[in-house]
C-alpha cells in the first residue's frame, strides 16, 4: 500500500504550473521599425506562460519614460516581460533579451529609434547600377526580395544606367568592377542576427558595402567584354534509348549559377561527334563539354575539377560521370522484377550520394 501511494497517487494530483507573466511593448511612431507586436503575440500563444497583462505604451509617455529609464532602453520599439520565474522562461534566450531579476528586455530591433538622437536607424537602401547595352546581364533586383525574407528593411531601391552622370560618379567612387553592380548603405551592418553571416561576401567603400563576386552574365568594366555566357554541348548516341538523359546536367549547372545561352546535340558516330571524341579523350558517354567561359566562374571551379576536367583550351569535359552512365546503362538493360521508372527513382539517389554499386539496387 505504502509503495502505490508513494509512486502513483501523487502523479494523479500532478499538473504543470503555467509561468505567470506581464508584457509591455513600448512602441514610437516609426512605420519601418520592427514589429514587436508580432513577437508580443507569439509569446502570449507559448503554453509555458500565463499572461497577466500585456500593455502598450508610446516611448514618448510619461510611464514609458520611466521604464526607459528603470531597464536602460537604449532604441525603440522594445518589448519588457516581467516575471518573477524569468530565467524559468525557455522562449527568452540571453542571445536576444537583456536578462534582471525578475525581467527581460528584447531592445534590439533593427530598424528601430535611437532614443539618443531620435534618428530611425536600419532602413537599408539599395542602388543597383546597370548597363543598359548588355542584353544578356540580369537584373539583381530578386536579391532585394531575397535580403527581405531574411528580415531586412529595404526601403528604396533605385536603378542607375552606367552611362548617365551619376552612374559614371558611382562607378569612379566606388572602384566598380563589373555591371551591374549593387550598393548597399552600410544601415546593413545593423541587422546583428545576419549581417555576421554575409559581411564576407562584401567590400566595405566609404559609404556602401559592394558584392565582391558578380552574378552572371556581367560585363568586365575595364575590358568592355560581356563574361559569364557559357555554351553547352551534349554529346549522345542517338541509337541508345535507354541511355541516361545528360540534359538533366543542365539544371545542375544552372544550380551553381552557371547562366547557358546556347545548347548544341552532337551524336558521336557524327564527324564532329568522333572529333571531340579524340580531341578529349572521352572514354564514355553520354557527356557534356561547357565552352572556355566557364572559367570566369572562379567560384565553381575547385567543385567542378571533382567531376571533369578542364581541357588546354579553357573548356569544360564532364568526365567523373561516365562511370556512373555505364553503371546505369548495365542496370537499366539488366533489370527485369523492378519497373524502370523506379529503377531511375533509385539511380538519381544513389548519384546524388555520389554511390554506385550494384548493392545499392539489390
Amino acid at each position: 500500500v505504502f509503495f502505490i501511494y508513494v509512486n502513483f497517487l501523487p502523479n494523479l494530483f500532478k499538473f504543470e504550473r503555467k509561468i505567470s507573466a506581464e508584457i509591455i511593448e513600448l512602441s514610437g511612431e516609426c512605420e519601418d521599425c520592427f514589429d514587436t507586436k508580432a513577437m508580443a503575440d507569439g509569446i502570449i500563444k507559448s503554453e509555458e506562460l500565463k499572461v497577466k497583462s500585456r500593455e502598450t505604451l508610446n516611448y514618448n509617455s510619461e510611464e514609458a519614460k520611466a521604464l526607459i529609464e528603470k531597464y536602460d532602453i537604449k532604441r525603440v520599439p522594445a518589448l519588457i516581460i516581467i516575471s518573477r520565474d524569468i530565467e524559468k522562461i525557455e522562449l527568452i534566450e540571453k542571445e536576444t533579451f537583456s536578462l534582471g531579476e525578475g525581467y527581460a528586455v528584447f531592445d534590439k530591433s533593427v530598424p528601430y529609434i535611437d532614443l539618443s538622437s531620435g534618428k530611425i536607424i536600419g532602413v537599408v537602401s539599395i542602388k543597383e547600377i546597370s548597363d543598359s547595352s548588355c542584353k544578356d546581364c540580369m537584373s539583381l533586383s530578386q536579391l532585394q526580395k531575397q535580403l527581405e525574407a531574411i528580415g531586412i528593411k529595404i526601403k528604396e531601391y533605385e536603378v542607375v544606367d552606367s552611362s548617365s552622370s551619376s552612374g559614371k560618379k558611382l562607378i569612379n567612387e566606388n572602384n566598380l568592377k563589373f555591371l551591374p553592380s549593387l550598393l548597399i548603405t552600410k544601415e546593413i551592418e545593423e541587422y546583428w542576427w545576419v549581417f555576421p553571416q554575409i559581411e564576407n561576401s562584401f567590400i566595405e567603400k566609404k559609404e556602401y558595402y559592394v558584392f565582391k563576386n558578380p552574378i552572371s552574365p556581367y560585363k568586365e568594366i575595364s575590358t568592355g567584354k560581356i563574361k559569364g555566357i557559357v555554351d553547352i554541348t551534349y554529346l549522345t548516341n542517338e541509337s541508345c534509348e535507354d541511355c541516361f538523359n545528360v540534359t538533366q546536367l543542365k539544371s545542375s549547372f544552372q544550380g551553381l549559377g552557371i547562366f547557358i545561352k546556347n545548347e548544341e546535340y552532337v551524336d558521336v558516330n557524327s564527324a564532329k561527334g568522333k572529333t571531340l571524341l579524340s580531341e578529349y579523350d572521352i572514354k564514355a558517354i553520354p557527356t557534356v563539354i561547357l565552352s572556355k567561359e566557364i572559367s570566369d566562374y572562379e567560384s565553381v571551379k575547385e567543385l567542378l575539377e571533382k567531376v571533369g576536367t578542364f581541357e588546354k583550351d579553357g573548356k569544360f569535359v564532364f568526365k567523373r560521370g561516365s562511370p556512373h552512365i555505364i553503371m546505369i546503362n548495365f542496370l537499366l538493360k539488366e533489370s527485369v522484377s523492378i519497373k524502370k521508372e523506379q529503377l531511375r527513382v533509385k539511380i538519381a539517389d544513389a548519384y546524388e550520394k555520389d554511390v554506385f554499386t550494384k548493392e545499392v539496387f539489390d
